[in-house]
């Protein structure tokens, strides 16, 4: 277990999206699916910006929501842009980007001194960057990645989130970086978050969950093989799940990223960490093949290791009857 290559830093093309984020409708969603306690900072923005929040750069993120993108997706426009000058660059625009959001986001921004808003908050911005960075210097999450992914050239980045979403980690490429962006860990009832440092294994789970969805995403399309095995297999999951998650490749990617997750919080912060996250993902998601799936993807990295699989991709074919047979035993 070395020492982490995560390094903590503040995008503030990031900080735009997430700022965006809080004028749509975004924030009173989260609050229906779980009602918790958010960080004095997006309480403060909000309130200083609900007077623009028909300003035509809110109205397009909230198209983008409405399209049925993925907040990974949607984040991920920041590939494209500039900063501080916010133009997005010509010809390297995604087909879901309409073409005038950068000129939106420019008035956005410069009519109603964002930067200004950012700023009486900076100690708020400043401990966060800090608290991260404590968090973070156990363990190196590129070691499993490469494991199960295959070799990783890539530097991972870990935003910290004081705005929105205030509590789902977003993941995304940009060129060779792997980028998580985290919202401090949800403390009890509706109290405030609690700081990253706090416990963690929280800010490291969520940053590992984040690469590995990430990985996984590029991994399937970059394999039809993958996807069709994907299909054709039914993973040992209850029907609340599959409505909470109908497409086939989510529920997969669910599975298996929690389950790998499991696994890298036993080896960098110990085993009660581990187990406290298989009961949380019980709860969250509502199925109980998680240890199972723990114990196919050890046998993997045991193989893995005698260098019989360079990749999870070679060993794909043997996890879902693998799996089936863990789940029985399981319940036995």
């Amino acid at each position: 277990m070395g020492k982490s290559t995560i390094t903590v830093r503040v995008d503030d093309r990031l900080r735009m999206m997430s700022t965006l984020l809080a004028l749509t409708t975004w924030p009173e969603q989260e609050q229906m699916f779980h009602p918790h306690g958010t960080h004095a900072h997006a309480h403060r923005l909000r309130e200083a910006l609900a007077h623009v929040e028909e300003h035509a750069a809110a109205i397009t993120m909230q198209e983008m929501l409405e399209s049925g993108l993925p907040l990974d997706t949607v984040f991920s426009y920041v590939n494209v842009l500039s900063w501080p000058g916010i133009r997005a660059r010509a010809g390297e625009l995604p087909t879901w980007a309409p073409e005038n959001w950068s000129t939106q986001m420019r008035d956005f921004m410069h009519a109603n001194h964002v930067t200004d808003l950012w700023g009486r908050d900076k100690a708020a911005w400043a401990d966060a960057e800090q608290q991260a960075i404590r968090a973070l210097e156990k363990g190196d999450p590129l070691d499993m990645l490469t494991r199960v992914f295959g070799p990783q050239a890539d530097s991972l980045h870990f935003q910290p989130n004081l705005s929105y979403p205030t509590e789902q980690a977003i993941g995304f490429r940009s060129d060779k970086t792997l980028i998580a962006v985290v919202p401090p860990p949800v403390a009890w009832g509706t109290n405030p978050p609690w700081p990253y440092d706090d416990n963690p294994a929280d800010p490291y789970r969520e940053a590992f969950s984040a690469y590995a969805r990430v990985l996984l995403g590029e991994m399937i399309e970059a394999r039809p093989e993958m996807s069709d095995l994907i299909h054709k297999n039914r993973l040992p999951v209850p029907n609340t799940f599959l409505a909470r998650h109908p497409d086939v490749v989510d529920q997969f990617s669910t599975v298996l990223v929690s389950g790998l997750t499991a696994i890298a919080l036993e080896e960098v912060h110990g085993e009660v960490e581990a187990k406290s996250y298989v009961v949380m993902t019980h709860k969250a998601h509502g199925f109980q093949a998680l240890p199972a799936v723990i114990d196919v993807l050890r046998h993997y990295l045991s193989e893995q290791a005698s260098g019989k699989f360079a990749s999870f991709a070679e060993y794909l074919p043997s996890f879902f009857n693998s799996l089936r047979i863990a789940d029985k035993l399981k319940k036995m």
